[in-house]
């Protein structure tokens, strides 16, 4: 047990079913931007929020596309800026939830994203902006987290921008906004909410407070996500599912992410993978080798989700994907022998690679990748 660490979480969670349609109550100002992706822009979920804020000045930006690049926050920021925004809300997965991050940063600080991210020399001040985030899947935690993920166009890399002005003033947790999810997106985002809270279980600077956190988000998404992928209309799982996402994101809002995120960010902008699937492709592997440094830790977590062994866990998780049509090797994805090596090198770029429990370096990584080709 850790002697010494900190905690600190200073988002309001609103967890209620139908809460999207009450969300003007947090609002102070009369000047909103809701930022969401095309598909719940043109089937009118954004649109009947806005509506549910009668007395509000509502606008919309809804060109924001999986993997969200600079641009695209330049122009919702654009918008922003037009229409004097007292409140972005960010409603959608993670892409829209981190674009709504960074749009309500720079209402009140000039210039472009790239002055402040990617290489960018200039630092934002305080957020003025009231931040609200609805997610509508049940698997990004971005709600609760102080982290933003962006593509940088010009150097066509993928990478996180941490800020405590990023910590959103509230999650509104709204679980009738999953009911209508399709299988396969039921199946990856609730696969990257697994991802989020195993890797803040083992990582190397989690925190009692996460540790069972993770526990209880781990044990739920088990329970739940085959229900919610076989049943969708089972409002019992979906609940559930949206509930562990949330404790997942509190949890590696702490720690940040590992080896598993580092990975994914190459999977996702060179090889198309969706974000949840970039994820959990290489899940089994990375719970494999977690005993190399935290054997201990991790046989306790197997017991607790009802394995014997940490290898059985793998076993366990990886046949779960493959009920739900998830690829589990990487030349299901596009991936080749030849590309390896440029994984693994993009991998370990990324400095939450080495908070994995496992020696991490170019030989490790190259293994790992080559086991599950």
């Amino acid at each position: 047990m850790k002697e010494k660490f900190t905690y600190c979480m200073p988002t309001r969670v609103c967890f209620e079913a139908g809460i999207s349609k009450k969300v003007a109550q947090f609002i102070k100002g009369d000047n909103v931007l809701i930022i969401s992706d095309p598909f719940l822009f043109n089937n009118g979920v954004a649109k009947a929020i806005g509506d549910s804020m009668a007395d509000k000045n509502v606008a919309y930006f809804s060109d924001i596309e999986p993997n969200p690049s600079c641009e695209s926050v330049d122009a919702a920021a654009k918008v922003a800026r037009d229409i004097k925004a007292d409140c972005v809300i960010g409603l959608g997965g993670g892409s829209s939830l981190d674009v709504s991050k960074i749009v309500s940063c720079l209402v009140t600080n000039e210039g472009s994203i790239y002055d402040y991210y990617s290489g960018g020399t200039r630092t934002l001040k305080p957020r003025q902006t009231t931040l609200i985030c609805i997610p509508t899947t049940a698997g990004t935690g971005s709600e609760v987290t102080n982290v933003g993920v962006f593509t940088n166009k010009k150097t066509h890399i993928k990478m996180p921008f941490v800020t405590n002005e990023f910590w959103p003033d509230y999650a509104v947790i709204d679980a009738e906004l999953t009911y209508t999810l399709p299988p396969s997106v039921t199946a990856s985002t609730g696969m990257d909410a697994f991802c989020h809270a195993i890797e803040a279980y083992w990582n190397k600077e989690s925190v009692p407070i996460c540790d069972f956190l993770s526990l209880g988000a781990l044990k739920l998404i088990l329970e739940n996500i085959k229900k919610a992928y076989d049943e969708p209309e089972n409002t019992a799982a979906r609940g559930n599912m949206i509930l562990a996402a949330l404790i997942a994101g509190i949890s590696f809002s702490q720690t940040r992410t590992t080896g598993i995120h580092a990975i994914s960010f190459p999977l996702t902008t060179e090889f198309g993978a969706s974000h949840g699937t970039a994820c959990s492709i290489t899940l089994p592997a990375f719970i494999k080798i977690s005993q190399e440094q935290e054997p201990e830790k991790m046989k306790t977590l197997a017991n607790y989700l009802g394995y014997d062994t940490v290898d059985a866990l793998a076993k366990g998780v990886e046949e779960l994907m493959v009920s739900m049509n998830m690829p589990v090797r990487l030349h299901q994805i596009g991936v080749k022998e030849s590309d390896l090596l440029h994984i693994t090198e993009v991998g370990l770029g990324a400095a939450i690679i080495q908070l994995t429990p496992a020696v991490m370096n170019k030989d490790t990584v190259y293994a790992l990748l080559k086991s599950i080709l």
